[in-house]
């Protein structure tokens, strides 16, 4: 059933319960395979392979399996897939998941989905060990699997030897015999060692060198030194090749477990630091990636804000824009109709031969200013509605609010409304965005104007009391010095709002007004607008009364 079923390693006589660890690597790819199997076998894990994920679903369903090595790039399915169809039908399976050199992305997917560690290719031998030994942790912990250490004892001696292993036996250990030091260094080629303990005298190759060489293998591996010279010259050496102890002959049993057990206390704390870096490690990037992710998202949503805002300062500009076209006509018409009477004239003039360069030349002055009137009115009408990024710069209060109600003056005369402008001299320059500004003050204006109009016709239509009703609007514009602001206030005596309608009158699409009469964006785009300039916006109104709206902006955009 599966594409490779390989043997498990050769345990010592009467230690068979190292076949219980089963590893199930799921991977197309024989040069991962070969390095997976060695180092799975040394370790003491029965190893199982298939090439693609129907197999390795089937082959799951009928066989014990502790930990599975899954590689993401599968040729009948995806990795994360599987990942999740095996976390879900067999949750206590520990899983490692193999990618490709550079897919942090793909592995973070796959921890999210319940893998417990993930190593690239190619393959590090230590990343692998560590992914596998945090595994092995965790079953132990879930009494899934037993854990037994290892010692090698190595002494030319075989009745020394076959004491020693018996004796260790007893306590619990995994022993391998060797009566020859090249044949203990096959021994840790192939089987996972945690503690050598081996006499100092060998023949060819002593102790201190096979320990030494045992070491450079593996470095984890923990050394006890039997031997009968008690010189320091030994010691030293011993402690130089790293040895953890050093036994003295006759060798006492209890001595020997007493070292023992500490060298093995010394590599499972070792072992629990590594493990823990590797958390640690496996932590930060998800974190890491979790938080690039955000970022990303966030950017992606902030790019969709703004554009969404921007759509709708458009919107709202336009709406104001259609709202004042009969004002805006009248201001173009009164220059033309200007020129119009001015031609007539000097065609009169002309017909009469009265006509004198004189009155040439001031007939044509005058044209002229009306044109470059008129052409100022459009331009003014053709940048207010432009939508383009926003480009802050220095700016004069005083000029946004008159160029604001040159574009609603006409309008608010014609509705019969009186404004009152006063702004404050010397007043510091802000940091903003003129036309944008100019948008909020058009917006409190046509909100102003239909608040004293309603007023009006309520008082027409006998519904409110007024004695004397003026429409007044006015507009002020002082220096907070204490706060270093520019305060911009709106006052009209129109009708005001409600306490109730006070809160939400900066919510989206909120309007006191009939139903297609307002668009309901322009206290909300206003308050965009001005927090865009570090700034802030107050409204009070007392129903029946008026509303006063004030808005304060920074001396210098706040920086």
């Amino acid at each position: 059933m599966t594409d490779k079923n390989l043997p498990p390693a050769v345990p010592p006589p009467g230690n068979t319960d190292v076949n219980q660890k089963n590893v199930l690597v799921i991977d197309d790819d024989t040069v991962v395979r070969v390095l997976l199997e060695a180092v799975l076998i040394r370790a003491y894990y029965t190893p199982f392979f298939c090439a693609n994920g129907k197999s390795a679903l089937d082959f799951l369903e009928q066989s014990k399996i502790d930990i599975v090595l899954l590689d993401v790039k599968l040729p009948d399915m995806d990795g994360l897939d599987l990942l999740s169809t095996i976390k879900e039908k067999h949750p206590s399976c520990q899983t490692i998941v193999i990618t490709g050199y550079g897919s942090e992305q793909i592995a973070v997917q796959a921890l999210r989905r319940g893998a417990l560690d993930y190593i690239e290719k190619p393959v590090n031998e230590d990343e692998l060990v560590a992914a596998l030994g945090r595994a092995h942790e965790k079953l132990v912990k879930a009494n899934v699997l037993t854990d037994k250490n290892s010692v090698l004892v190595v002494d030319d001696d075989i009745e020394v030897v076959d004491r020693l292993k018996r004796f260790l036996e007893k306590e619990g250990f995994l022993v391998y015999p060797s009566t020859k030091s090249e044949e203990a260094l096959e021994v840790i080629a192939l089987h996972q060692i945690d503690v050598i303990v081996t006499d100092f005298q060998m023949g060819s190759m002593d102790g201190l060198d096979l320990l030494e060489k045992a070491k450079n293998l593996y470095p984890d591996i923990e050394g006890i030194i039997v031997t009968g010279h008690t010189t320091g010259d030994v010691l030293v050496k011993a402690l130089r090749v790293g040895a953890f102890d050093y036994i003295s002959k006759p060798v006492d049993l209890d001595a020997l477990l007493f070292a023992v057990t500490k060298a093995i206390e010394r590599i499972q704390l070792n072992r629990t630091r590594l493990y823990r870096s590797r958390e640690m490690k496996i932590t930060t990037e998800i974190i890491t990636k979790m938080n690039e992710e955000l970022e990303r998202r966030i950017d992606e949503r902030s790019k969709e804000l703004n554009k969404t805002q921007t759509q709708l300062f458009q919107t709202s500009k336009l709406a104001t824009l259609g709202e004042m076209a009969a004002g805006l006509a009248h201001e173009i018409n009164q220059p033309l109709n200007g020129i119009a009477l001015i031609n007539t004239n000097i065609r009169k003039l002309s017909e009469r031969d009265r006509l004198t360069p004189e009155e040439l030349k001031n007939s044509l002055t005058e044209m002229d200013g009306l044109v470059r009137r008129m052409k100022r009115i459009i331009e003014h009408i053709r940048t207010f509605a432009r939508q383009e990024a926003l480009k802050f710069e220095a700016v004069e209060i005083p000029k946004t609010l008159e160029s604001a109600m040159s574009l609603m003056g006409e309008q608010l005369r014609l509705h019969e409304i009186e404004v009152d402008i006063q702004c404050e001299d010397g007043l510091p320059r802000i940091q903003g965005e003129p036309y944008q500004l100019e948008q909020v003050w058009i917006n409190l204006a046509s909100n102003a104007r239909d608040a004293v109009d309603d007023k009006g016709k309520r008082i027409a239509e006998g519904q409110m009391k007024a004695d004397g009703y003026r429409k007044l609007i006015k507009i002020t514009a002082t220096l907070e010095k204490s706060s270093n602001r520019v305060i911009v206030t709106f006052t009209d005596n129109g009708v005001g709002v409600s306490e109730e309608q006070k809160k939400k009158v900066f919510e989206p699409f909120f309007t006191t007004k009939e139903v297609g009469k307002s668009t309901g964006l322009g206290l909300s785009i206003s308050y965009g607008i001005i927090e865009n300039h570090k700034g802030t916006i107050d409204f009070d109104s007392v129903a029946g009364e008026g509303t006063t709206v004030k808005v304060f902006l920074p001396v210098g955009g706040g920086e």
